[in-house]
């Protein structure tokens, strides 16, 4: 076996998982009116844990109606248990164990939503003007109680285990935290006082599931200056060790976006920085297991993890969303077939903006449900010819010759990858050059053909006589009409052309494209300006992704960032703007390089041609991110 360490089963209590690796709990907030799952949930879950997966924690579920921080929030009752048995069956049907994720929000509270007073563990009134009130002794108890209550629910409804989320600044963070618990009383000051109101609600929980139901306790250090630290989070496991049967070990704060991006590492941070809080647990710990979570992005990290010993089990969250089959691939040693998390949170965010629960690289997820009923088996073989080898064509082509169809794949450049090649040269990138890789891989192992030098025209078109056309041509630079534009490049172009640049660059556009770059060339060790006409860099950006750029900026001290400058002329001196006012300021640069956006290839010839099926896909049809034109080439594949 490829990695006996993460295969290795696990005792936890009473229940025994049948690998060490984990699905880390998250909510896809997939929700009916009254709070009960819907079955896109049941789906989303169910997927998980087919593939393979030990455990299977549905994150995120209040307790109490005083603990709400938004009207999407599950509601584990009476009244919704048999729906919530649903999800525990789908879990536990295909051998995986299901847990679910109580949680309270105390002073993040939503008193808009939960029509309560909110309550913390001091009197406050937030920034945004809710009033916290202190918890009083009896309002601890009783939200103690809630716990057990909702604990004997998720047991009724036939969860496993539970799981008490005891990080990321939520309730049982914020009492056990010197940053937010400064009462005097006897649950504030000393870590054994904070500790009082944690350990009554393990207390509670123990009191209503009984011996046999294991306790999973989530907590970790804050990260943030005067919160809970790394020795304090290693006194407070070992106040608990005998108490729960797995300590789960995180990081950082989800209620302050500066540190939320630590819990959930960007693409900025190297991959798995908080296995070592983990580390110093299970150095303490020894009457349970840990956990470790955090960008542990592949098998061979996990793997790692274990052979180091900095845990027992790793729990992932986002590389289970871009793969739930991980794990199955894994254990046949098939990790070239394991589709990639771009650690991007498009995930996380979309479920945040209230629009979507969806992953970026795997069009399946949280559509599980609904796929699963669509998706029809091919009902006749068909020729396919797909004109462009980026991103969307190339899933279009490996899911189409998955499905058994005859699939040409046409790329007028010498390679695959599209506008992903850049991925290459760029160290941020190594996510997205994995996606890259990946995809590549699956058109070269299937029995795709692919022709190089390939350009798609009426002609060849007229040649293969193919049931099904997908033209995926891409997209190209626009190009502002500015004077001396010319002795500019590309910013995809910087990437192969370093050499030719100066030690000083000027970056004309300050999107996602041209802030990433800029990033890049400041890390090679050039002085690099980023001009944008806008307030504000990247807005095309997610929340999390921007604010995870902008402390990679703050750490480059010669990446500098002007705004509310229009170029108006590339000269040899460097960039001439106009400012707001009218005024003329000149940004120095020995190099220009810019990135104005793209504009979509035009397909209107090939779209008039006499083919049955025509389909445009990704940037060729709207100018976008690498998961719209995955997104496009996996629905056009299965609609054949």
């Amino acid at each position: 076996m490829k990695y006996p360490k993460l295969f290795t089963p696990l005792k936890v209590g009473t229940l025994t998982f049948r690998n060490r690796l984990l699905s880390g709990p998250n909510m896809m907030c997939a929700l009916n009116p009254d709070g009960s799952p819907t079955d896109y949930m049941v789906g989303y879950y169910e997927e998980k844990a087919k593939g393979g997966v030990a455990q299977v924690t549905v994150g995120d579920t209040p307790v109490e109606e005083r603990g709400f921080t938004t009207p999407r929030h599950p509601i584990l009752t009476q009244k919704t248990v048999q729906k919530w048995s649903e999800v525990a069956r789908a879990i536990t049907q295909h051998g995986a164990i299901a847990s679910i994720e109580l949680n309270h929000g105390g002073r993040i509270s939503n008193t808009s939503v939960t029509g309560f007073q909110t309550v913390g563990p001091i009197d406050e009134v937030k920034l945004n003007g809710t009033k916290v009130k202190g918890a009083t002794k009896e309002d601890l108890e009783e939200i103690a109680n809630a716990y057990g209550e909702a604990a004997k629910v998720a047991v009724q409804a036939g969860f496993q285990m539970v799981m008490l989320h005891g990080a990321h600044g939520w309730l049982l963070d914020q009492m056990l935290s010197p940053k937010f618990n400064t009462r005097t009383d006897e649950f504030g000051g000393s870590l054994e006082n904070r500790a009082k109101f944690p350990l009554m609600v393990i207390a509670a929980v123990r009191k209503a599931v009984g011996p046999k139901v294991p306790i999973e306790y989530r907590i970790g250090p804050e990260l943030a200056e005067g919160g809970l630290s790394v020795e304090e989070v290693v006194q407070f496991c070992l106040l608990i060790e005998d108490k729960v049967e797995l300590i789960h070990v995180s990081a950082g704060l989800d209620t302050d976006p500066n540190f939320a991006v630590k819990t959930h590492p960007t693409m900025f941070l190297p991959h798995m920085p908080n296995v070592k809080y983990a580390a110093e647990v299970k150095k303490a710990v020894s009457k349970c297991p840990v956990v470790t979570v955090g960008s542990v992005v592949t098998p061979a990290e996990a793997e790692q993890v274990l052979e180091d010993g900095k845990a027992d089990a790793v729990a992932m969250v986002r590389s289970l969303i871009a793969d739930p089959f991980l794990p199955q691939k894994a254990r046949e040693g098939h990790d070239e077939d394991i589709r990639p998390c771009l650690r991007c949170l498009d995930c996380l965010t979309g479920m945040q903006t209230k629009t979507k629960f969806a992953c970026a690289v795997n069009p399946r997820t949280g559509h599980e449900f609904r796929l699963n009923a669509t998706e029809k088996p091919v009902q006749s073989k068909k020729t396919v010819l797909i004109a462009g080898g980026g991103p969307g064509g190339l899933e279009a082509a490996a899911t189409a010759a998955a499905r058994g169809h005859q699939v040409i794949l046409a790329e007028k450049s010498d390679s695959l990858g599209g506008l992903l090649k850049f991925t290459d040269y760029d160290s941020l990138k190594a996510d997205l050059k994995r996606l890259k890789d990946h995809l590549i891989y699956r058109v070269e192992h299937s029995d795709v053909e692919v022709r190089l030098n390939t350009e798609v025209t009426p002609e060849l078109v007229a040649e293969i006589k193919p049931d099904a056309l997908f033209l995926a041509l891409g997209s190209t630079p626009v190009v502002f009409p500015l004077p001396g534009i010319e002795t500019a490049q590309h910013a995809t172009t910087a990437y192969t052309n370093l050499d030719a640049l100066g030690k000083t660059v000027a970056v004309m556009g300050g999107g996602l494209v041209g802030c990433e770059t800029a990033l890049f060339l400041a890390e090679t060790g050039r002085d690099v300006t980023i001009i944008e006409m806008q307030n504000d860099v990247a807005p095309d950006a997610n929340w999390m992704h921007r604010v995870g750029m902008l402390q990679s900026f703050a750490q480059q001290k010669n990446l500098h960032v002007r705004t509310g400058l229009r170029c108006m002329a590339v000269t040899g001196e460097g960039v001439e703007t106009q400012d707001k006012d009218g005024n003329t300021v000149v940004i120095p640069a020995e190099s220009k390089v810019y990135a104005f956006g793209q504009r979509s290839v035009a397909a209107d010839k090939l779209m008039a041609l006499d083919v049955p099926v025509i389909r445009i896909i990704g940037d060729c049809h709207q100018v976008g991110k690498t998961n719209g034109a995955i997104f496009d080439g996996y629905h056009a594949a299965m609609d054949l």
